[in-house]
């Protein structure tokens, strides 16, 4: 009997620390947290910046970097946050990392296993070039482009038919370039890289898209470098109540006869919200363009190639006889339109508008897109139809083109529609396009349809 208790008794026993074992076990891998997922990386000029995904009831990370001299991983640091950034390395030297999450419990810190190793070299990261737009003028080509930070330099690229490459024309520490003694009536293409040089060595971008522009075979300019000029401030331009004229009020000021886009105009326009209103910004020069610096601003830049001259910003009623006077098109009073083709000058004949803008091309059921420097700001727009419908092809168009190339813009400033006073309160100006005057029209854009039209001016 006295044998039988103690069996019994040594079971227990050994139950109880079996029991007790199992239940340190699961009460510890309770406490543990789970291993990171998604570690991946972001390379920079000598740095390495680690990302991950956050992990449920996690106190903090471990960041461990692969030691090579001693053949083994050594920790190098722990966050709180679900990322990590390590500095001072060296530019294009592979490196190693892993991590680990922790939780800390009753003054004890419970780990997580490790994640894969990942790799990463750091190197020095240059964005490529944006909104770079190409003016031909009679037998020159002037690129612009904005600016690239912390950039020593820009390469221009042209295409060479012969070769069926582009290459190397020129290195610019400036975001401009003019392309001197080139053919008439040939078109031609252009990419831009952006280069740093970081401790004697250089690195590049990627090319930026390619710019293309047929020079006239006579005059100055084409309708497309016209329009395609007028582009380039939509989405990014407010509508500033005197905007791109000078302080006295009596012509073109600084912004208007500036070549390129401004980028104070995409900086104010940053700060913006849906609810911005103009008459609280009035006559704050180099903010942005009102229409008559718009389309002032428009024709300086298809007929210059350096800044500060001469410009062509005057009252909205006056653009279209102004430019008829010149000889560069034809006049047509208010009561005389009857169509409307691309490139057409509209200024208003009536008491009640005081605006003026540009067509970039009518749709079949008779509504025009536009395009106009008009509250809120630079963008296109579409009329209704002559009977006064808002389903119009116009507005469809302008709708789809804004969201998708200005989608910044769009989300504050959706309305895309103008009425029927768009096609009735205004004068008109078709421009001369035989070759005699500075316009030509070798795309033949004055014959399409606007959906043709913008379709071809957004293919790149």
């Amino acid at each position: 009997m006295r044998k039988l208790k103690l069996s019994m008794l040594s079971v227990l026993i050994c139950f109880i620390i079996v029991f007790c074992s199992a239940a340190t076990t699961a009460f510890a891998s309770d406490k543990k947290p789970a291993k990171p997922k998604n570690l991946r990386t972001a390379v920079g000029n000598k740095t390495v910046t680690l990302k991950w995904n956050l992990v449920e009831n996690a106190t903090g990370y471990q960041i461990f970097q692969y030691n090579s001299k001693k053949n083994s991983f050594k920790k190098i640091g722990y966050t709180k946050e679900a990322r990590f950034k390590i500095a001072k390395l060296t530019n294009d030297v592979s490196y190693q990392f892993k991590i680990r999450s922790y939780k800390r419990v009753n003054k004890k810190n419970y780990y997580s296993k490790f994640t894969e190793a990942v790799y990463a070299t750091p190197t020095v990261i240059v964005n490529r070039p944006k909104g770079v737009l190409s003016t031909g003028i009679k037998q020159k080509v002037r690129l612009t482009w904005s600016k690239v930070n912390l950039a020593t330099g820009y390469k221009v690229y042209q295409y060479d038919t012969t070769k069926k490459k582009y290459v190397a024309i020129t290195a610019r520490k400036t975001n401009s370039y003019t392309v001197k003694n080139l053919d008439k009536g040939n078109s031609y293409q252009f990419r831009i890289r952006a280069y740093r040089k970081v401790d004697g060595k250089t690195y590049f971008s990627r090319f930026s898209g390619k710019t293309s522009v047929t020079l006239s075979t006579a005059g100055v300019s084409t309708i497309k470098t016209f329009l395609k000029t007028a582009l380039q401030p939509v989405g990014s331009t407010m509508y500033i109540w005197g905007g791109g004229w000078n302080e006295a009020d009596t012509g073109a000021g600084e912004d208007a006869t500036r070549i390129s886009v401004s980028p104070q105009w995409h900086k104010f326009f940053n700060k913006q919200t849906s609810s911005y209103d103009y008459n609280n910004t009035r006559y704050q020069l180099g903010n942005g363009l009102d229409c008559s610096g718009y389309v002032g601003w428009t024709v300086y830049n298809i007929l210059n190639t350096t800044s500060g001259k001469k410009g062509y910003v005057m009252k909205s009623r006056e653009f279209t006889s102004n430019f008829a006077s010149r000889g560069w098109g034809t006049y047509v009073s208010r009561s005389s339109v009857k169509n409307y083709k691309a490139g057409d000058i509209m200024s208003s004949a009536c008491t009640c508008c005081g605006h003026v803008w540009i067509v970039l091309g009518s749709c079949s059921d008779r509504s025009v897109v536009l395009v106009h420097s008009s509250p809120d700001g630079v963008q296109i727009n579409g009329t209704v139809t002559p009977s006064g419908s808002y389903k119009s092809e116009a507005i469809k168009l302008a709708n789809k083109y804004m969201k998708k190339y200005y989608p910044k813009w769009y989300k504050k400033y959706p309305n895309c529609s103008k009425g029927l006073s768009y096609l009735s309160h205004y004068s008109q100006m078709h421009w001369d396009i035989s070759g005699k005057s500075i316009m030509t029209d070798p795309d033949k854009y004055t014959t399409m349809s606007a959906s043709k039209i913008l379709k071809d001016l957004f293919k790149n």
